[in-house]
């Protein structure tokens, strides 16, 4: 059993060494309910606008304690950014707004 304890740290640790390899930021987003692959992009989208780095790669967290909206937490090397979006209504259907 420790053995696959240990295969789970040793592949954590490959992550984010190959993420700082590949200049790959990874973001937590919080939400009431799962979206859409196009949503996902466009919060991708503005957080690498945001955070300047390569890439950004999403984790998603579904969290019922949050009413509407999400909440995006990406850790840096030297911080923590949260940024809070909401959904917008618009001519072309429901759009985040960050």
């Amino acid at each position: 059993m420790k053995r696959v304890d240990l295969i789970k740290e040793i592949a954590a640790e490959f992550e984010l060494i190959a993420n700082r390899l590949s200049e790959t930021e990874v973001a937590t987003v919080a939400l009431v309910v799962e979206l859409e692959p196009q949503h996902l992009a466009e919060i991708a989208k503005r957080a690498q606008k945001l955070t300047g780095p390569k890439n950004v790669k999403l984790k998603t967290v579904i969290d019922k304690s949050l009413l509407a909206g999400i909440i995006i937490r990406i850790i840096e090397e030297f911080g923590a950014l949260f940024i809070k979006a909401r959904i917008c209504p618009s001519k072309g259907g429901d759009r985040f707004q960050l």
